[in-house]
C-alpha cells in the first residue's frame, strides 16, 4: 500500500482479500481456492474485449476461455450463485487478482485492515529512517 501511495494513489483495492475474509458470504471452496493459489494461478480474460478485461482464478473453465476467448466474456459467467454459495468453482468465473498468491489464511476484516495499516505505517517509518523525514 505504501508503494501505491508513493506513486500517487489515494486508495488501494482489496477485493480478493475481502472475498477471502471470514465475514465474506462466499462458499468456503472459493476462499480455499484463494488461500491455496500461487501468483500464477490466475488467468487474464477478455484482454481484447468487448467489455472489461478480467482476472480470475485458474479453473478448467477459465483456462478454456484463456485459450479460446469467447466473443463476449460477460455472457460466460454461468451460474454465479452456484459458485458464490454452492462452492462449485466451475459454475462461474471466480474473479480474483494475482494477490491471491500472497493470501495464506482466512482472517476477520478488522484484522486484515489492522495488519494492512500497521504494515503501511511500518513501511513509512522505515523509509523515513532510511531517507530522513521531509523538512
Amino acid at each position: 500500500m505504501a508503494a501505491a501511495f508513493a506513486l500517487g494513489a489515494e486508495a488501494v483495492q482489496m477485493g480478493t482479500r475481502m472475498v477471502s475474509a471470514e465475514e465474506s458470504p462466499v462458499h468456503a471452496n472459493w476462499k480455499a481456492s484463494i488461500i491455496n493459489a500461487k501468483e500464477t494461478d490466475t488467468v487474464f480474460l477478455n484482454r481484447f474485449g468487448p467489455g472489461p478485461a478480467l482476472r480470475a482464478l485458474r479453473t478448467t473453465r477459465t483456462t478454456a476461455f484463456e485459450r479460446e476467448p469467447p466473443q463476449n466474456i460477460m455472457r460466460e459467467f454461468g451460474q454465479a450463485l452456484d459458485l458464490y454459495f454452492g462452492g462449485d468453482m466451475e459454475a462461474s468465473i471466480a474473479l480474483s487478482g494475482q494477490v491471491a498468491g500472497r493470501i495464506d489464511s482466512v482472517k476477520p476484516v478488522a484484522q486484515i485492515l489492522s495488519e494492512t495499516m500497521a504494515e503501511f505505517e511500518d513501511t513509512l517509518a522505515l523509509l523515513a529512517s532510511r531517507y530522513g523525514a521531509p523538512a
